[in-house]
């Protein structure tokens, strides 16, 4: 291939990568204001500005495209509190991780969705074996978060690490799940966000603190790596054309 050809393969790839963009943030507009039931290829390619056999093109049946999209919006999720913890190690902590997941899932419907099992949202998607597997998924990666953690003493060790588990998780579903009984408003937000990282802080973190983060961040960084690893990977293939 010469040089004209991989800048012309090039070009190509970076307009189907944009395409593909517009067709999965459209997709997403359309989840989060109708679910997943109601949602069309058509009215989908329609938001999106394009052909509807375009959308074809991308992804062979609807459900492969809410896939990718679910796929998507989780790997947003993990790079955003790599991100967080890069910035600062103690990060890692399970308070501020309960406040960070507890801000972004409330601001990111989708991953919200994703997290509380929305059927509402999800419609079929939540029967799909993709979709199913998920909450296992994600109590493994909780399980490896607090085994770390309790190896270098950031979370407490006198208490049963699978109940530290399902009490993180429960944590941030029950709020979730209680969104529309809370006070509304930035403000409010923001100390609902401090109080469940309070909550998890009492619950998770020794007192007096006793462990150091910076290693600990090492090892989750790495365990958020790996997942990312295996999302991209995922998506990879769920975009394949």
């Amino acid at each position: 291939m010469d040089q004209v050809e991989r800048q012309n393969s090039g070009q190509v790839d970076v307009e189907r990568g944009l395409r593909t963009d517009r067709i999965l943030d459209a997709a997403g507009n359309l989840l989060v204001s109708w679910g997943y039931q109601r949602i069309t290829i058509g009215e989908v390619a329609r938001r999106a500005g394009i052909g509807k056999g375009t959308v074809y093109l991308h992804f062979p049946t609807k459900e492969a495209l809410f896939l990718a999209l679910l796929t998507r919006s989780a790997v947003v999720l993990v790079d955003a509190l790599l991100r967080d913890i890069d910035a600062d190690p103690t990060a890692v902590s399970p308070g501020r991780v309960a406040r960070f997941g507890y801000r972004w899932l409330r601001e990111e419907p989708i991953s919200r969705a994703l997290f509380t099992g929305d059927t509402d949202t999800l419609g079929a998607l939540a029967h799909s074996p993709d979709v199913a597997g998920i909450p296992h998924e994600r109590d493994r990666i909780v399980a490896d978060y607090f085994d770390i953690l309790r190896e270098h003493g950031v979370a407490r060790t006198d208490a049963d690490a699978e109940q530290q588990c399902h009490g993180f998780v429960a944590l941030l579903t029950g709020y979730l799940l209680t969104e529309d009984s809370a006070p509304v408003g930035a403000s409010a937000a923001e100390t609902t966000a401090d109080f469940v990282a309070g909550i998890a802080g009492a619950a998770f973190e020794p007192s007096p603190a006793h462990g150091t983060p910076d290693p600990a961040a090492q090892q989750v960084r790495a365990l958020l790596h790996r997942t990312l690893d295996r999302l991209h990977h995922q998506l990879s293939r769920q975009l394949a054309f």
